[in-house]
């Protein structure tokens, strides 16, 4: 067996390994009370922006990248929406808001969406997140989570543990908000639209977090109804919350931030 052969089967272990412990961890950790709302929001202004930019300078800019910063930002000034239970009665809230989400990486296998947490997204500017997101995407891959972070030294040890220990290591992880932070973040999201290309739809999440956002396909239709002629984007979006941490007012106002910030192409000018 050549070297390249063996290159790729130890990367299609290491991909199926991680789809494996992805679906325990799921199973687990997945948010048992969901309320989920299905959103459509006009993001002609940051399309055209990132087309205008790619144009002019050859950049490509993450769109998923710009989504991060406004989520970010409605998060900060709602920061109840992404709260993690502790006990039964106690809520604790982060004010850092750190999104977890995926980013694809080329392994010989091929194209694998790898784990990342970007840390402190209320505070960071859109170039930041999208400069952040683009070296997670070339960073050389370890394990099956992108970054630098030193986690707990009891992660590494957590795949080899027999079954009924790691039962003690989710429940450890249920009820402990800061470790549940620092592994997982505070916010997920997940883009299904950089997976293939279509018209608008809703992914529906399953999600670990008590706010998770969902990004679907970009669909053309008339902006105004007295401008027919007028086409705009449309991202289709859906927005998972946990309804025993946040719902009814603080939800509806998160939400009718996060549109009026992406509408408004919150973010893109000032980089």
């Amino acid at each position: 067996m050549s070297k390249s052969q063996e290159d790729k089967i130890g990367s299609f272990k290491e991909t199926t390994r991680g789809f494996v412990w992805t679906n325990e961890y799921l199973n687990n950790m997945a948010v048992k009370n969901r309320v989920y709302g299905l959103v459509e929001i006009d993001v002609t202004k940051a399309r055209r922006y990132i087309a205008d930019h790619e144009s002019e300078t050859g950049e490509k800019l993450s769109l998923t990248g710009w989504v991060v910063k406004c989520l970010g930002q409605a998060v900060g000034e709602q920061k109840e929406i992404q709260g993690f239970k502790r006990g039964s009665k106690r809520i604790v809230i982060f004010d850092d808001v750190d999104v977890a989400m995926t980013v694809e990486r080329e392994l010989p296998s091929g194209l694998v969406p790898m784990g990342y947490i970007v840390r402190k997204a209320n505070e960071k500017t859109f170039r930041q997140i999208n400069d952040e997101i683009r070296a997670a995407q070339k960073q050389q891959v370890d394990g099956v989570v992108l970054g630098n972070e030193r986690l707990p030294r009891i992660v590494a040890f957590f795949q080899h543990m027999p079954a009924f220990l790691r039962k003690i290591g989710y429940w450890r992880l249920r009820s402990d908000p800061f470790l549940k932070k620092r592994t997982m973040g505070t916010v997920g999201v997940t883009s299904v639209g950089m997976f293939g290309k279509g018209g608008g739809g809703w992914p529906i999440p399953i999600g670990f977090h008590s706010l998770e956002i969902a990004i679907g396909g970009i669909s053309q239709r008339p902006r105004l109804f007295e401008s027919k002629n007028e086409l705009g984007e449309f991202l289709s979006m859906t927005i998972m919350i946990d309804e025993e941490v946040s719902y009814g007012a603080p939800a509806a106002r998160f939400a009718s931030r996060l549109a009026d910030l992406m509408q408004t192409g919150y973010g893109l000018e000032g980089g």
